[in-house]
């Protein structure tokens, strides 16, 4: 990408790098990952602080600030009818393991801030605030009010703006810096089903006692525990056990006291809109207890989910497999599942085209699990969005980008669900990523490039400015 050497309003962001970088470190360094609430605090006292911490900030740079009950908060820039939003979110996906660095460090290594929520999305948080802080400090007069809006609940539900947005008006204009550039007019629709069953009681004593493994639904899980009742097997069967998880590389065995053997399987975490940008452990569980079935009873429900799922990322053997060539195919994250002396259940993140029916798709999952013996239940759902190529929005934000980078602005399609789907066809995500860079989101070693970062600061200034200008 190049830039271009023009001066523009958004390049007045550079003279704050220095500020930037230091509260991205402070805001990463408090751990926000959801928590059972507390009053005012409804997710938690590290979300809480987070979101304390921007609205302090935003204070201090003479912003009119507000906090929604705890669950999101704005500062407040300008005058006039018409509203200007940029959707940020404060809250993490939790950290999981195979960090190199502190996760909640926020060290700097090569010209990178590492740490979760650096990119996703506290960096791009940040920013924002330092883009109004410099169309203020330049003193342009613009006929909008302009709101950065942080948010609480993106990684779990997005029902933080739906309380935000029944107390506050939806931007007529808005943005969220939570995707990649150019502009993702368009998001798959988004259900998270939990599958379950109930246990048999008794049978054999060779059985899985328990087994449960992810995180969150819109994470690949990359560790999978699993306990074996192997008080019965024999030495010669132990062994066999033994000797097939030390040739496979995904599954450590570990024979421990009162004749209980110790599973582990481990992967690589990923984003859940893409499956195949992790190693599902989970799936690497349920193959090798097929493996050992000869000498363990494979679990009912464990049997259906390897079938139905398996490896697969795409619902090929659920009987949901479909695609759209401009919006991409359904995908399907086998993102948890949890099994105990009761009941058995698994979490699957599934994304599909906007071009197709939801409610159609579901029925089949539904189906599907029935033929198993097992229920299927929507615990969140999220609409498709789709932003017309020709909408004000597109044209205005389109301008920025290409005044900025010099590149067409291009339109694109995700499976990411973001707080555009909040913004009733008035928003869109626009950043902070750049194509060609994975900055790990949801991924140990999550980073944030600093020129990258400064250099989306000034396209998210100059769009801030087109979208408040009066003139089209």
């Amino acid at each position: 990408m190049r830039r271009r050497g023009s001066l523009l309003i958004g390049e007045a962001i550079r003279r704050y790098e220095s500020e930037i970088v230091r509260h991205i470190q402070a805001l990463i360094r408090i751990r926000s990952v959801a928590a059972a609430g507390l009053p005012g605090k409804p997710y938690g006292e590290g979300i809480a602080g987070a979101l304390q911490y921007m609205l302090d900030l935003g204070a201090s740079m003479g912003f009119r600030t507000a906090n929604a009950d705890g669950y999101a908060g704005h500062v407040e820039y300008g005058e006039g009818d018409e509203l200007v939003g940029v959707l940020v979110h404060l809250d993490t996906v939790p950290e999981g393991d195979g960090w190199s660095y502190d996760p909640l460090g926020a060290e700097i290594h090569g010209g990178r801030i590492y740490g979760r929520g650096a990119s996703d999305d506290k960096g791009p948080a940040v920013v924002a605030l330092y883009a109004l802080k410099a169309i203020k400090d330049l003193g342009i007069s613009l006929h909008k009010r302009i709101r950065i809006i942080f948010g609480t609940n993106e990684e779990n539900g997005m029902t933080d703006m739906d309380h935000y947005f029944a107390k506050e008006p939806v931007p007529d204009y808005a943005f969220t810096p939570d995707a990649a550039y150019p502009i993702i007019h368009a998001e798959k629709g988004y259900y998270v089903i939990r599958l379950s069953r109930p246990r048999k009681q008794g049978g054999s004593p060779r059985t899985v006692l328990e087994m449960t493994g992810g995180v969150a639904p819109n994470v690949v899980p990359d560790r999978c525990r699993a306990i074996i009742d192997a008080a019965e097997a024999e030495a010669g069967e132990l062994e066999r056990i033994l000797l097939l998880s030390r040739e496979n590389p995904h599954i450590e065995a570990v024979l421990a006291e009162a004749g209980r053997l110790e599973l582990t399987a481990t992967g690589k975490s990923g984003h859940g809109s893409y499956p195949p940008s992790g190693i599902n452990a989970i799936s690497h569980m349920a193959e090798f207890l097929h493996s050992i079935g000869g000498i363990v009873p494979e679990d009912e429900f464990v049997a259906f989910i390897r079938s139905a799922i398996g490896f697969e990322a795409f619902g090929e053997s659920l009987g949901l497999a479909c695609s759209d060539p401009t919006h991409g195919r359904l995908t399907v994250n086998l993102a948890q599942i949890h099994l105990d002396g009761e009941t058995a259940e698994a979490i699957l993140n599934v994304r599909y085209p906007v071009t197709e029916d939801g409610d159609a798709l579901f029925a089949k999952l539904r189906r599907k699990a029935a033929d198993h013996g097992a229920e299927a239940e929507v615990t969140a759902y999220m609409e498709p969005l789709f932003v017309p190529p020709d909408h004000a929005l597109i044209r205005k934000l389109s301008r920025a980008y290409e005044a900025v980078t010099g590149e067409k602005a291009e339109l694109l399609s995700i499976g990411g669900g973001t707080y555009a789907r909040k913004l009733q066809n008035r928003g869109v995500a626009f950043g902070a990523g750049f194509r060609g860079t994975d900055t790990k989101a949801h991924q140990p070693d999550e980073f944030v490039n600093i020129e990258d970062m400064m250099l989306h600061g000034v396209i998210c200034t100059q769009a801030i400015y087109e979208l408040a200008r009066t003139d089209e």
